[in-house]
């Protein structure tokens, strides 16, 4: 146990020291420089990131992070990937900007906050008619199964929150078509994306119905932890003028049911 602790010591260490190197490295570069390195990458989360009929990557957190890029005179392209694969490579480094990312506890030390582009709420789904109840998470908890999405913010609150029967797959449209096929109890879902996803997998407001919602959020455009303070401070700073001249609210408005 004695070696083990030592070995774990030993690895904190240095792994500290690699975030204080590069972050310096980063650092030490001039703005633009810094800002043309930045790896931008979002998921398939309609409508907020989602890819058109022309295999364009489009969306109102797309337009957002766009507009901010522009300002900023950036020419890289943003990326999308599954969501874990996206979230993962943001909390290790060094260089991802991820959108959008829901704000909790758990998340909190994990990467710099630029600033939230629109709020939500996660509620439990059933399938319309199964005469499921779900009133608090103590009755979501007696259910045989919740689908939901592997690394997505609901899934970690319900974990941390020990839950013990969640079924996740990397997508929340591959849970409706489950959920809908009676192979779970119920799954999760947001208010912002669900019309979208019953949609992509076939389905209609009317086949589902929501039940209890157990957790509200913001969303945030996030950086990893290595990215320098000015970076950061630049983005933040562009966000807040896109926000104080009312862009962010009309896009909010175009794109959001």
């Amino acid at each position: 146990m004695k070696t083990f602790q030592c070995v774990l010591s030993v690895f904190c260490i240095v792994y500290m020291l690699f975030v204080v190197i590069v972050t310096k490295t980063y650092a030490d570069e001039p703005l633009q420089v810094q800002l043309q390195k930045l790896q931008i990458i979002t998921e398939d989360y309609p409508p907020i990131s989602f890819r058109n009929k022309d295999n364009e990557i489009v969306g109102m957190a797309v337009e957002v992070v766009q507009e901010i890029m522009v300002r900023l005179k950036m020419k890289q392209q943003i990326k999308m990937w599954p969501w874990a694969r996206a979230y993962l490579k943001a909390k290790e480094g060094p260089n991802f900007v991820l959108f959008s990312a829901s704000r909790t506890k758990v998340r909190e030390p994990l990467f710099h906050w630029v600033g939230s582009i629109f709020t939500m709420r996660a509620s439990f789904y059933v399938k319309k008619g199964s005469g499921i109840k779900i009133s608090n998470l103590d009755d979501a908890r007696k259910l045989k199964s919740i689908g939901t999405c592997r690394e997505a913010f609901d899934e970690q609150f319900l974990k941390n929150e020990g839950f013990t029967n969640l079924e996740a797959t990397k997508q929340n449209s591959l849970n409706m078509k489950k959920l809908l096929k009676g192979r779970i109890s119920a799954m999760t879902a947001t208010n912002i994306t669900l019309e979208a996803m019953l949609k992509e997998a076939g389905f209609s407001i009317n086949d589902v119905e929501e039940q209890y919602t157990f957790l509200r959020t913001l969303n945030y455009i996030v950086f990893s932890k290595q990215i320098s303070n000015e970076v950061v401070n630049a983005w933040r700073q562009t966000l807040k003028d896109i926000k104080d001249e009312g862009l962010l609210s009309k896009l909010q408005k175009k794109w959001l049911p």
